[in-house]
């Protein structure tokens, strides 16, 4: 990357080709009382982000006949916001080897991107620009963690570069090989994938397949060198419940054999879901946010959900079950509306690898000027956490107004003592938690 003068940026804003995004809040928090710490203080808080389209350009082409040819690609130059702290990017889609200048704390991206490329016809098409990667049916949508990832086996998508032939009513054929040697065709590397069309088997069931293999044996690339993957997936709809059946099977000399599978199905008042998969291949997946262990191989989750809501009863259980293979955690929770502001919960769970069982309840209170929530919980450890808040957003318009006792998750100090360490010393921080009033403006 290079750092250029904002005179660049300053004479691009002049042009008028300007569409910009920018938002932020400034924020002042109080903690009034750190009871881990019997500490108190103020902090002010600004966050920006902000998202410039300098200029936006599509081209397209298209010819004329039976049998034509199409194209379309867009450039564009945008700017956005770094992290003030780490000088990185939120932006996903955003690397380094992007081509990109740093204006202090802002990117400056060219981005050029090919739509497509095809030849066409009645009823069909070829592609130019590339080969379809394997596709993945199959994800969890139980034990979904913070940032909404999920536990996912995937093959690992490596393709070459090549065409791709469609044909509405059939499917889409991947032909691709990036390189080749006559004499010596084990050094050739290749790419074949197949994946059907949506096929209407009846009124209300649909289904649809797809088979890879990928082999490449340059050694010096890697080692990891044959691939071969299939997945398929069901779907039944009709006025009366719904069922889907996903899975995505694949085979590597690196991982070996590896699969995942996910069942779906809705009758009311229930939901039904399970997922079974193995070694995950999500890194963005990130355990400590359950009870799931991070080296764990095989993985079983199940969800059951009744709303007797379509019955005039204001109530909702849901039983989930993590890790079933290996360490057990089940979990129900029973959720009633005792009227049009008031809701509460129990819950109860217990984990039959460590036999530690654990109870909870809590309630949420909302009005036309304020929302009030708290929660408790207790298990076998003797370890007792509880959270409170109360928020309003109309008490001061255009203002987030909130008090709050958050992190209070050891209140009976049954942190253990090592027998090492110095007398009357915890081995971890007290986990009494902080009471912090904030005001929060957005724009």
């Amino acid at each position: 990357m290079k750092k250029v003068s904002t005179l660049l940026l300053t004479g691009l804003l002049g042009t008028g080709m300007v569409f910009a995004g920018f938002s932020g809040t400034a924020s002042l928090e109080n903690t009034l009382v750190d009871l881990d710490n019997s500490t108190f203080g103020m902090k002010n808080n600004t966050e920006w982000d902000a998202e410039i389209e300098l200029y936006s350009t599509t081209a397209e082409a298209v010819g004329e006949g039976d049998v034509y040819a199409e194209i379309s690609a867009t450039f564009s130059l945008t700017t956005s916001a770094l992290d003030e702290e780490t000088g990185s990017s939120d932006d996903a889609g955003y690397n380094e080897s992007d081509n990109a200048l740093v204006l202090e704390d802002v990117k400056l991206i060219a981005d050029f991107d090919l739509k497509y490329a095809n030849i066409v016809g009645d009823g069909w098409k070829l592609s130019i620009s590339g080969v379809n990667g394997p596709v993945d049916y199959a994800a969890d949508t139980i034990a979904l963690d913070d940032d909404d990832d999920a536990y996912n086996y995937s093959v690992n998508g490596r393709t070459t570069a090549g065409l791709a032939v469609t044909v509405d009513e059939l499917g889409t054929l991947s032909l691709g090989y990036e390189k080749g040697d006559f004499k010596a065709l084990k050094d050739s590397d290749g790419y074949v994938s197949y994946e059907t069309a949506s096929l209407a088997l009846s009124e209300n069931l649909t289904a649809q397949a797809s088979a890879s293999v990928y082999l490449n044996n340059d050694a010096l690339e890697t080692d990891n060198n044959f691939e071969v993957a299939g997945s398929a997936k069901v779907d039944y709809v009709s006025a009366d419940y719904s069922a889907s059946v996903a899975a995505d099977l694949g085979y590597d000399l690196e991982n070996k054999f590896g699969m995942d599978a996910l069942l779906s199905v809705a009758v009311a008042p229930l939901t039904i879901d399970a997922y079974y998969g193995t070694v995950n291949t999500n890194d963005d997946y990130d355990f400590d946010d359950t009870a799931l262990t991070t080296d764990v191989e095989k993985l079983l989750n199940a969800k059951i959900v009744a709303d007797l809501n379509d019955f005039d009863v204001p109530l909702t259980v849901t039983f989930t079950g993590l890790d079933l293979v290996n360490i057990q955690d089940l979990d129900v929770k029973a959720e009633l509306a005792v009227n049009e502001a008031l809701s509460a919960y129990v819950s109860g769970g217990y984990v039959l690898d460590t036999a530690v069982w654990s109870l909870g309840t809590g309630a949420t209170y909302t009005t036309d000027v304020y929302t009030a929530a708290a929660d408790v919980s207790y298990n076998k450890n003797k370890m007792l956490a509880a959270s409170a808040s109360i928020e309003s957003t109309t008490l001061v318009d255009g203002a987030t107004l909130k008090l709050a006792w958050a992190d209070g998750d050891d209140l009976l100090h049954t942190t253990v003592y090592s027998s090492t360490a110095v007398a009357g010393t915890p081995q971890a921080d007290l986990d009494l938690g902080s009471v912090t009033a904030s005001c929060t403006i957005e724009f």
